[in-house]
C-alpha cells in the first residue's frame, strides 16, 4: 500500500518551516523519521513521519536545518 504525500515543494517558506518544525518535534519526542529520495528525482524527497506524510525539496529542508542548528547552538 502506497502513502499519498502532501506536496508542499511550491508552499511558503513559512508553511515549510511550520511542517519542518513539527516533525522536528516528534523526532525529539523519539519518532522514527524516513526521508527518501523521491521517485522524481534530486532534490525531491519524502519524508514520513507518525501521520505526516510530505514531499518536499532536500534543498529547503537542508537551509531549515542548518538555521535550526545555529539557533541550537
Amino acid at each position: 500500500m502506497s502513502t499519498k504525500h502532501r506536496d508542499i515543494r511550491d508552499a511558503s517558506d513559512e508553511e515549510k518551516e511550520r511542517i519542518y518544525e513539527q516533525i522536528d518535534e516528534l523526532y525529539r519526542k523519539g519518532k522514527p523519521v524516513k526521508v527518501r529520495e523521491h521517485r522524481s528525482g534530486f532534490p525531491a524527497v519524502t519524508v514520513d513521519c507518525e501521520d505526516i506524510h510530505i514531499l518536499t525539496d532536500s534543498l529547503s529542508l537542508e537551509v531549515w536545518y542548518k538555521t535550526k542548528r545555529k539557533g541550537d547552538e
